[in-house]
């Protein structure tokens, strides 16, 4: 909060200024109007129409500041917004992988719209309109003490009394705040589950018991934000009522004293008028105080959120190179304690070779080439580039030299082109050749708009296999000397994808290891090694015909494989 306030220091000095001079004459109003009063009891028309030549040019420098200010104001508001998202999104991209796993992301959504919304409307404004009211309260104060100080001590003497009011309600405010963030957090995320579940509701015709669901959800989430409106009420009757209490013992106090000949009418009219100016501040502070402190949990939420990136080790590591091997020594890993993904990993790449990682499902292949391409850094053992630990190297440069083609493909909300290149720019014909190895070329071709074809949410409007295409041109664009196909080809038809992984085997360059379950022949026999792994471990290395024919764990899971639809020497059959 402090740093997004820092960033527009000079827009805040500005709205304070403009903030304090629009207080402060909206004070002189009730000069203004004793003098008016008085001038009329008095019948004096010169002072009278002196006065209203003043109140002329006092409302139109009073409507020009106020405008000033309430822009300024709006403006702030809007820097801090934008100041906070960015930072919190900033912190949110920069966490590792794992930590940023350990969230659902729903919280990231809530705490960006939400949480975000709570601070403008709860700390910012209130803070501003605080610092306002302060202004006003200090010049009617020395208005008062001028025209009487009696009534002054009893104005002071009730607003003794309506500063006791938040101290009853900031604890609970605070807790019913935090409880609203909280259920908004899970609401949003219960929303994002049933939309994204939307074709499951569908199939299996959920739609009554869905709506049902969503019902219950909402109205609980109604039910912890109107738990703290309905506090907020009872503080803002409670500290209005003792304002109105004020008010009325200074309008029969003045009353008195005018009948006693101690002050004029118009002082009468002035002392209601600047009793307000007293009172309302006190009334606008007792209901700020309760929101800005309440909203404290929820700003050390953004913070901790937010987690500034470490700005001082990262961008000094070396920058990974890969030049010979990538080397794996005793490498175990786990999601949750004691419950092992990977156990006692050995194994080494060389550069330029093709390796497939096989096994049943569940065995921990795509866990393993995660950490080969360092998107994870907490295991156990070593993973050695060219003979460095990879800990030891700028992990985002080392996600620069791998890409990686997965099997659930995400697509951004754009164009084709996009979902490309990402933003990077590359020549017209190193994309035509991504595009025509990925098989991507001739269904541009086609479509009326070419690479300015929208994709939709997800690349709702393509097929699934258009999809991975999409994927594995963005792969292929980029020309890393490591390449992942974690079952990149599994969703376009068998074809396809044989003329696919055939292209990347022929380039002598590219080091690539394939997640496979599709045991063709004539592409793995291309394959320098294959690793063979079950239960977290890698228990058969070897070329093709060496495991194929060595027999064991392999041998087994072949034989069953090899009944299934397979391509051999380049057609499909089965």
């Amino acid at each position: 909060m402090k740093r997004a306030l820092t960033r527009s220091k000079l827009l805040l000095a500005a709205t304070l200024f403009f903030s304090m001079i629009s207080a402060a004459a909206g004070v002189l109003i009730a000069l203004i109007l004793q003098k008016v009063i008085d001038a009329a009891l008095q019948d004096n028309q010169q002072l009278f129409q002196r006065i209203l030549l003043l109140s002329i040019v006092y409302v139109v420098l009073l409507c020009l500041v106020s405008f000033i200010y309430a822009l300024c104001s709006k403006a702030l508001i809007r820097n801090i917004t934008i100041s906070l998202r960015e930072r919190l999104f900033r912190g949110v991209l920069h966490k590792k992988t794992a930590d940023f796993k350990s969230v659902n992301t729903a919280d990231y959504l809530s705490a960006l719209t939400n949480d975000i919304k709570l601070v403008a409307e709860n700390v910012v404004q209130p803070l501003l309109h605080t610092f306002q009211n302060a202004v006003i309260f200090t010049a009617s104060l020395f208005a008062l003490l001028s025209l009487s100080p009696l009534i002054t001590l009893i104005l002071v003497i009730g607003m003794v009394l309506m500063f006791s009011i938040p101290s009853l309600f900031g604890n609970r405010l605070q807790s019913r705040l935090n409880a609203v963030s909280a259920e908004m957090s899970r609401f949003t995320a219960h929303i994002k589950d049933l939309l994204a579940g939307y074709e499951v509701i569908m199939s299996f015709g959920l739609k009554r018991h869905t709506e049902g669901d969503f019902q219950q959800t909402n109205q609980k989430a109604a039910n912890v934000s109107f738990a703290a409106d309905r506090l907020f009420a009872a503080n803002d009757s409670i500290s209005e009522a003792l304002a109105i209490l004020s008010q009325l013992t200074v309008m029969f106090v003045a009353a008195y004293l005018i009948i006693t000949g101690h002050i004029s009418a118009g002082s009468l009219v002035a002392l209601v008028q600047l009793s307000g100016g007293l009172v309302g501040p006190v009334l606008i502070l007792m209901q700020n105080v309760p929101k800005i402190r309440s909203m404290k949990p929820i700003l050390e939420r953004i913070e901790q959120l937010a987690g500034e990136p470490g700005q001082s080790s990262e961008t000094e590591l070396p920058m990974p190179v890969f030049e010979d091997s990538l080397e794996v020594r005793q490498l175990s890993f786990a999601y949750q304690p004691d419950q092992p993904v990977l156990k006692e990993i050995n194994l080494t790449l060389q550069k330029g070779k093709k390796v497939a990682v096989i096994g049943p499902s569940g065995c921990g292949k795509s866990t393993l080439v995660k950490l080969l391409s360092g998107y994870y850094e907490e295991y156990d053992g070593s993973i050695l580039l060219d003979g460095a630990e990879i800990k030891t190297l700028n992990s985002e440069s080392m996600l620069h030299i791998t890409s990686t083609i997965h099997q659930n493909v995400y697509l951004f909300d754009s164009d084709i082109r996009h979902n490309i290149c990402l933003d990077e720019e590359f020549p017209e014909h190193v994309l035509e050749s991504a595009l025509r190895s990925s098989s991507l070329y001739d269904y541009v071709q086609q479509l009326p708009e070419g690479l300015s074809t929208a994709v939709g949410e997800n690349g709702s409007q393509l097929s699934g296999g258009q999809r991975q295409r999409v994927a594995v041109a963005r792969a292929l664009i980029r020309s890393k000397p490591i390449l992942i196909l974690d079952e990149g080809t599994s969703a376009v038809d068998r074809q396809t994808a044989y003329d696919i992984e055939n292209s990347l085997l022929a380039l002598p360059d590219l080091t690539l290891i394939t997640i496979t379950h599709n045991l063709n022949d004539e592409l793995l026999e291309q394959y320098d090694e294959i690793l063979f792994m079950e239960e977290g471990q890698i228990t058969g290395t070897g070329s093709f015909r060496e495991m194929r024919e060595h027999g064991g764990s392999f041998g087994r899971f072949y034989h069953k494989k090899e009944s299934g639809p397979h391509i051999a020497d380049g057609s499909l059959s089965y």
